[in-house]
């Protein structure tokens, strides 16, 4: 509905499948495994054994029917709610990994992907969640949006990139699609009455953190395309591919210089030009709203006109209001979604976004049907009956689920959640104040854009561990005016609550002074909030009170046992040390073996697969990896054509060539190892790099 799922999606599901079964069998080794099912937005939660499924929904836009998918698929296989992201997607929790391709069927049958939720490819697109509805906005950036994600997703080098990629549409000034802290971000503009875009590069979050910088001041609409294209192709040939904590974009505008960097986007969008790409096509049929058969209910009671007043927006389109729902933690139950798609399905498929603090937007509601709405978002949690302040607050999964997590996120957010709940602050009072919190340092709760944000770390006392969290404050969004909210102190997990309310409590009163909560940070706020910091400094000893030594919701005394690696770094790389390394071990423990002919065969099979991926290949069988290494290194010169003759008899399962040219099958391990090395930043052999080519499959 919202993009077009690429035709070859069900063949690659299929050789999903097969490496699923290779590893069931024995014959693929889990990073291996790893590094192919990632791609497919197909991660391990900390538990072992169990998976969760990150479905791509651009912008968070689903229909009612798509809502009701993806619950009845999570009811079947997956955990008792579906999850939603603070990139507008949606993720099924608690599978097992036998059942993560009938997920992936189930949801290509409705439209719907999974493809590009992790690894190194082009991530979900994220669009304003009030685009199309907005007083404000410029125009409604979506279908293109929507467009682009159709075209990049058919398109076999966004799958393949150095590091994840985020594209993002704004669309209006006040950027509340994160143009600015996005790889590529466009904000809506018009020039002399045409629709184009301002378009920011090369920002980001996590380790690092970068506030983008302006490509173009303006782009007409019809450019999107190729100015998307050509920074991906900038990344896929220039982005580095050994290093996975340098391969974001921002890093490699910095390790170029802003001339160096121009100058190489210059030049691809040329080439690009000179290709004469179609430009996007765009649908612009304007969302309708449909009336549906059923009465509308006329509700009148103080706690109907309360969650109207807080939730409920009119639109720019007369009669038609939108309805922000609140969800706690990002968690819709199952029955919810499901209840909620029935309800909606009669207005039509325009009626539904996810926003970026985890929440539903219900959009293109005639105004009559309120009531109808409350009846069923009332039972989605308490956060119903909340101020706005507290319904946007975001937390990631933290150490619930996340293998990088160090902290209980969650837990601290719901515990803050209470605290303010029952702090008597008349919080209605600081509006849509932005509170994030993230488990570790990486910014999957979006810390770093929040007006008071907060990301796990660990403290000590004596021999003690204890939770604890970094504060920041004082984001500004605006485009053009962006920078990340600045660090003010720390406190410990369980203080945390409190230091929150002693900040909202400060900042009501302070609040009339200032046009924003950043504009008081500058003016003296930042020096406030380190004193209230301050005041927690102190925490009791473990004899004294052991509930700071716990994380809020566990049952042990903090610990980092059990924080893994993570998922994101699966990669090339990743595929090709695996692959080098077992044929080490092979070639170690040859004099010993006790099958030789098998050990030299998979020592000239992994000597001569290692590298494939490099060249985008992706072999099925073992005849195919001999056949295209013979193709794209033997006849390409890349490697010496000596080693042709073993390259057959492995090819043929010739075991007595293979152990009179024993020494060769040797040489042949040294010669890729030896290639290996010789490779740039880009994984780029020195004739690509000296020719600028792409690390893409040589032409037949």
């Amino acid at each position: 509905m919202f993009y077009q799922i690429p035709s070859h999606l069900s063949s690659e599901l299929s050789e999903l499948e097969g490496h699923i079964e290779q590893y069931r069998q024995g014959k693929l080794d889990a990073d291996a495994l790893k590094a192919r099912r990632v791609p497919f937005g197909c991660y391990e939660q900390r538990q072992d054994g169990s998976y969760m499924v990150r479905v791509r929904t651009t912008g968070g836009a689903l229909t009612p029917q798509q809502l009701g998918t993806i619950a009845n698929i999570s009811a079947r296989y997956g955990g008792p709610a579906l999850h939603v992201t603070t990139r507008q997607e949606f993720q099924i929790h608690d599978l097992s990994l036998d059942e993560v391709i009938p997920v992936m069927r189930a949801l290509l049958a409705a439209g719907l992907a999974s493809r590009g939720g992790g690894g190194n490819t082009v991530r979900n697109i994220m669009i304003s969640p009030e685009a199309g509805i907005g007083g404000d906005e410029v125009f409604d950036p979506s279908p293109y949006a929507f467009a682009l994600t159709s075209r990049l997703i058919a398109e076999n080098d966004s799958w393949l990139l150095p590091r994840k990629l985020k594209f993002t549409f704004s669309n209006a000034p006040s950027d509340t699609a994160f143009a600015q802290f996005n790889d590529v971000g466009f904000v809506a503009r018009l020039h002399n009455g045409a629709k184009g875009f301002r378009v920011y590069v090369a920002g980001g979050m996590g380790g690092k953190p970068e506030v983008g910088h302006l490509l173009h001041d303006f782009i007409p609409d019809s450019d999107v395309y190729v100015v998307a294209e050509a920074v991906k192709r900038l990344f896929d040939k220039h982005g580095n591919r050994k290093k996975r904590n340098a391969a974001r974009l921002r890093f490699l505008w910095t390790s170029l210089g802003e001339a160096g960097f121009r100058a190489l986007y210059e030049a691809e969008l040329r080439a690009l030009r000179a290709e004469n790409p179609p430009p996007l096509a765009i649908d612009d049929t304007p969302e309708t709203s449909q009336i549906p058969a059923f009465a509308a209910l006329e509700i009148d009671t103080a706690e109907f006109v309360e969650w109207k007043r807080r939730f409920v927006s009119p639109q720019r389109q007369p009669g038609l209001v939108s309805v922000l729902v609140p969800v706690l933690l990002g968690n819709v139950r199952n029955e919810d979604a499901l209840r909620l798609a029935v309800l909606l399905a009669p207005f039509g498929p325009h009626v539904l976004r996810a926003t970026f603090s985890q929440n539903l937007r219900l959009r293109n509601i005639p105004e009559a049907y309120l009531g109808n709405i409350w009846t069923v978002v009332r039972e989605f949690g308490p956060l119903a009956a909340a101020p706005v302040a507290l319904a946007n607050a975001v937390s990631c999964t933290g150490a619930d689920t996340c293998q990088l997590g160090m902290c209980l996120s969650k837990g601290a957010l719901t515990a803050t959640i209470d605290a303010l709940g029952n702090s008597g602050l008349p919080l209605d009072g600081v509006g849509d104040f932005r509170l994030h919190i993230s488990g570790c340092p990486n910014t999957c709760g979006q810390h770093l854009l929040a007006d008071l944000g907060f990301y796990g770390n660990a403290g000590s006392k004596g021999q003690r561990m204890y939770p604890a969290y970094a504060v920041v404050a004082g984001a500004r969004l605006n485009d053009g005016q962006a920078r990340f909210a600045r660090p003010v102190g720390r406190v410990s997990a369980r203080d945390l609550p409190a230091f929150t309310r002693d900040v909202l409590k400060t900042w009501l009163d302070r609040k009339d002074a200032y046009d924003s909560f950043a504009a008081y940070v500058d003016d003296g706020g930042e020096q406030e909030i380190r004193a209230l910091a301050e005041r927690y400094r102190d925490i009791p000893d473990f004899r004294d009170d052991r509930s700071y030594y716990y994380d809020w919701g566990a049952s042990e005394p903090f610990s980092l046992a059990g924080r893994g690696s993570g998922e994101c770094a699966a990669g090339l790389f990743v595929l090709i040390e695996l692959d080098l390394k077992t044929a080490r071990r092979l070639r170690d423990e040859l004099p010993t073996a006790a099958d030789p002919d098998d050990a030299l065969y998979r020592l000239t099979l992994l000597s001569s697969r290692a590298l494939l991926i490099a060249r985008s290949i992706e072999a099925p069988s073992d005849a195919s990896v001999f056949e295209n290494f013979h193709k794209h290194f033997l006849l390409a010169g890349l490697v010496d054509r000596r080693f042709e003759t073993i390259v057959t008899a492995a090819l043929r399962r010739d075991g007595a060539v293979l152990r009179q040219r024993r020494a060769d099958v040797l040489e042949l391990l040294a010669a890729i190892e030896t290639l290996y090395q010789s490779m740039d930043n880009s994984l780029r052999f020195p004739a690509d790099a000296a020719s600028g080519a792409s690390n893409g499959p040589i032409p037949s």
